[in-house]
């Protein structure tokens, strides 16, 4: 054997090395899962596109082009640390509906990689080694070889075209993909996906049909949705450390307890509350209720919208959430932000609201808050760390230190904004309806938006309900008694609706109860895809909104060194 042939077959045991070590886990774990249940026939066409992925793998390293060889070995790289990413950010491997949510939240990614560092600097490992696996020498040099494994440098496509076709098939079933090449897996999603939202024709958006009422119950209403905030961490204990401008305002919010949001991702959740998700039927509502702008703009409203976390895209229109053109044909003024620090990103918010309330006509306004978006720490100033050590204090953050960091944030974005504004906002012409997009899991792992079983948690978020009007206030605070821990986000819509003057038996016929009324059925969140791209329901997950979800480490003690009066000033 000549020395360049055993280089070659030593580069070809490399490269096996790598895809062994890159894929163990999950090849195991699947060949386990399989064997037990004795699913022999899905095992073995499981090893047979191995086989030919293996194989596939092979002819990309041994191109003879270098540029052919760089370019299988980029899409390699890029598929194998996005795998890995996630497992080590989320604790599972990624499906279907994973990397949906990941691309609508692609311009998130600076802040995904702060959050969960150790998981991106790992990935970086497993990019730069796969790249350097695949692109090195030596090739094989016999002409009639070459000539051959130029003629197949098409052949690594199949596996992607072949784990696509699965998961069409498959109607997103998120078993489906387990344990399969990690070098080709994320991409083959990648194209399912892609090749779902061309060849899928969404339907027509209905209009309002309904004509709204001449007594109006409210001048102006404001939906304010704040970003990963629990319930139970806004504390309503009088002189408590935590919230206690909230606290020792208590008289001034219709508090309805812990309720459940509409979904546990920021861009599903919203878009159920703007484009009129149903309870019963989230699926094909979403797509063809008529907005929340629609029935502002014909109940005579203004309508505005706010986009505090806009700040996050660099680049393009800033449009996120699952918000079309279509929908912005129906908003009169649409606000986003750029080179704004993040701790002050929600008191521009304010001041936005604060300029349109003080305008002639009626207006609905729909906010984003930037909340306690991950990077905890980056959202409260640094002299505002009123509890101690912080994540960004520790490389290995534990949970007592993501508590904290999460308690300073809740202090500075949420007990801080309401501060500022029960003290500078006219609400005697205003309601207010306030939640969170989603809950939070204080975790390395599993934070939010999980598609399969998530912890309760990450659906847990806050509703209150505030205004100036006595008369309104005394309904919100009677129905946030008669439904304290039982609301959820699909009954946000149908309230606004009857604020705005439509008549409650034709909102209650279509979308249940509002929240002045009783709120029976199932409480439950949703996971997954809510246009039903893949399947035609969503996951709903149960529940208990009067469980204690609190950690019991929840509770840090305020630093003494610091001066935490300037907390609530701005």
């Amino acid at each position: 054997m000549s020395v360049r042939v055993a280089a070659v077959l030593l580069r070809v045991v490399a490269l096996l090395g790598l895809v062994y070590a890159a894929n163990e886990l999950f090849f195991l774990r699947r060949v386990e899962f399989l064997s037990g249940k004795g699913h022999w026939a899905v095992l073995a066409a499981f090893l047979v596109i191995w086989v030919g992925s293996l194989l596939a793998m092979v002819m990309a390293a041994m191109q003879p082009n270098w540029l052919v060889r760089v370019v299988w070995a980029s899409i390699f790289a890029i598929s194998t640390a996005a795998s890995h990413a996630f497992f080590n950010a989320a604790g599972s491997e990624l499906s279907i509906f994973d990397f949906m949510s990941m691309w609508t939240a692609r311009h998130e990614i600076g802040r995904a990689f702060d959050n969960f560092h150790a998981a991106g600097m790992t990935a970086i490992a497993w990019m730069i080694f796969t790249l350097i696996v695949f692109v090195s020498p030596p090739i094989p040099r016999g002409t009639i070889m070459r000539r051959y494994l130029h003629r197949l440098m098409w052949v690594p496509a199949v596996p992607m075209v072949v784990i696509a076709a699965i998961v069409l098939v498959k109607g997103g079933n998120s078993t489906s993909t387990k344990g399969l090449p990690v070098q080709f897996q994320p991409i083959a999603l990648g194209l399912a996906s892609s090749a779902k939202g061309i060849f899928t024709t969404a339907p027509k958006r209905m209009a309002v049909t309904w004509e709204p009422g001449t007594d109006r119950a409210i001048r102006n209403i404001v939906v304010l949705v704040d970003e990963s905030i629990r319930a139970d961490y806004i504390d309503w204990r009088p002189g408590n450390p935590y919230t206690p401008a909230m606290a020792s305002h208590i008289d001034r919010f219709a508090n309805f307890g812990q309720a459940a949001s509409g979904g546990n991702c920021s861009a599903y959740s919203n878009a159920l509350l703007r484009l009129g998700g149903e309870r019963v039927n989230p699926v094909m509502s979403v797509k063809t209720n008529p907005t929340i702008w629609q029935y502002a703009k014909k109940a005579g409203f203004r309508t505005v919208y706010i986009d505090g976390q806009s700040g996050q895209i660099k680049s393009g229109k800033k449009i996120q959430n699952f918000m079309t053109f279509g929908e912005i044909l129906d908003i009169d003024r649409m606000v986003t932000f750029d080179d704004i620090p993040q701790p002050e990103l929600d008191f521009e918010v304010l001041d936005i609201i604060n300029e349109e309330l003080s305008g002639d006509a009626p207006v609905f306004i729909f906010a984003n808050k930037n909340g306690a978006h991950f990077p905890y720490d980056a959202g409260y100033p640094a002299d505002q760390a009123v509890f101690l050590p912080t994540v960004q204090m520790s490389v290995e953050a534990t949970p007592e230190q993501r508590v904290v960091s999460y308690r300073n944030v809740i202090r500075w974005s949420v007990d801080g904004f309401f501060a500022k504004m029960l003290d500078q906002t006219d609400l005697s012409a205003t309601a207010i309806v306030y939640t969170s997009d989603h809950g939070q899991k204080l975790s390395d792992r599993h934070t939010h938006c999980t598609s399969e079983d998530p912890d309760p948690r990450q659906g847990l978020v806050p509703l209150l309900a505030l205004t100036g009007n006595p008369e309104l206030m005394k309904r919100f605070q009677s129905a946030a008694q008669l439904n304290h821990n039982r609301a959820t986000h699909f009954a946000i819509a149908p309230t606004l609706y009857e604020l705005m003057g439509y008549s409650v038996a034709s909102i209650e016929e279509v979308y249940g109860p509002t929240l002045f009324h009783p709120q029976d059925g199932q409480v439950y969140f949703t996971s997954n895809d809510i246009f039903g791209m893949f399947r035609s329901d969503v996951f709903r997950n149960p529940i208990d909104l009067n469980a204690n979800y609190l950690e019991s480490y929840a509770f840090p003690e305020p630093a003494g060194t610091l001066d935490n009066s300037q907390a609530m000033q701005n």
